[in-house]
């Protein structure tokens, strides 16, 4: 229906090279990541200093090479991957060619009336009971990166909500309403390339209008790019500004089951057992004040939420909540959540109910290496 693209910020401050890759895929995954590391060492980038995330469209190739995913989302082609890694190592490297002092900036705005929380109704009772309200994020939050003579050189926008506009009858291939929006917005500030992140959307859905799903995924990506250019041309950008990177792999909690996961998931389970992972990718990037926490998988938004307050005690002071991020390991719920059992506990949530309060932890610990790294840039000015 419409290309699928690979967006790619190269940022260097002096010798010191990161990057930020955005996708129009469901997920990225550790392989993945791993041949676009390969292939651009000459760039000096490393697992530690580039960041690959997905858009989470589902109208997009299958990424996994394992067979349990493969189940689940259709045939992997490792031909296929090779060419994307290939036309994102060629990204990076023309980034690079084009490196020039920049100005960066961020801006927040609110999107009202776009989302829902799709796992309002699961277990209803026990949440009116309890006093709990479905959570959603209407923030829609805008990185701005200028040339020194103010001239709008890329713009990133953060918001959370899955990207499942058309239904699983389209069989086309689609960037879905983040295409529409990146598409928009590029034709807004000529010169610019748009870039999107999705938050923490494990739990949210796109609230539309329209005829049919073509009308209601181009009016969604339209009005939302609206909304984003709009604070877009009021970001105020800045030279000087600090960059870093932190990343970590810590061995996650034991793999667990649902009562209902293990009925749903009784005829490969062994499968999911050889193919989950017992480590996973946490990843810090600043970006001047802006501080994206890659999560690998789609965490509800009361973990993103969660982990952005705990980066925000540890000094941050813009931290951003990004899913999809350089693997995928399925829903990251909290316990709360996960008591209300509901899909997203069924069908793809394998490491238990502290899954979550585990990841917010291990985000907080990160934030102490890059607040040690910049202590150590800065004693090394002075």
């Amino acid at each position: 229906r419409d290309p699928i693209r690979a967006k790619a910020l190269y940022l260097r401050d002096g010798d010191r090279p990161m990057a930020l890759v955005t996708c129009d895929l469901r997920s990225s995954t550790p392989e993945f990541k791993a041949q676009i590391v390969r292939k651009t060492a000459g760039l000096g980038l490393t697992a530690d200093n580039l960041l690959v995330a997905a858009s989470h469209t589902h109208a997009g190739p299958s990424m996994y090479p394992e067979r349990f995913w493969q189940m689940q989302f259709g045939a992997y082609d490792p031909a296929m991957v090779e060419i994307m890694t290939d036309r994102i190592a060629d990204a990076l490297r023309e980034a690079a060619s084009m490196a020039a002092p920049a100005r960066i900036g961020y801006g927040v705005g609110r999107a009202e009336g776009f989302s829902r929380n799709r796992r309002w109704g699961y277990n209803t009772e026990v949440r009116e009971a309890r006093g709990e309200t479905p959570a959603v994020d209407p923030r829609l939050g805008v990185i701005r990166v200028d040339a020194p003579d103010g001239a709008c050189r890329t713009l990133i926008v953060h918001f959370a909500t899955h990207p499942t506009i058309l239904s699983d009858k389209n069989m086309r291939i689609s960037a879905e309403w983040p295409g529409v929006l990146q598409r928009e917005l590029e034709e807004a500030f000529p010169g610019c390339a748009a870039l999107y992140l999705n938050g923490a959307q494990g739990d949210q859905s796109p609230v539309t209008r329209g005829a049919d799903e073509e009308e209601r995924m181009e009016d969604y990506g339209k009005r939302l790019a609206a909304l984003a250019a709009e604070i877009a041309a009021g970001v105020e950008t800045k030279p000087g500004l600090p960059l870093g990177f932190a990343r970590a792999t810590p061995e996650l909690p034991p793999l667990a089951f649902s009562e209902s996961a293990q009925r749903r998931f009784a005829a490969f389970q062994d499968a999911a057992r050889e193919a989950l992972p017992r480590r996973a990718e946490i990843q810090l990037l600043r970006l001047g004040p802006v501080v994206l926490a890659g999560l690998p998988g789609e965490p509800i938004l009361e973990v993103g939420a969660a982990v952005e307050q705990r980066l925000a005690k540890e000094g941050i002071e813009l931290p951003l909540a990004v899913g999809l991020a350089n693997d995928y390991i399925g829903y990251l719920l909290n316990e709360n959540e996960y008591t209300h059992g509901g899909y997203e506990v069924e069908s793809r949530s394998f490491y238990g109910p502290g899954l979550g309060a585990f990841l917010v932890e291990q985000t907080g610990a990160l934030a102490g290496s890059l607040a040690d790294a910049a202590e150590t840039e800065a004693r090394e000015l002075r």
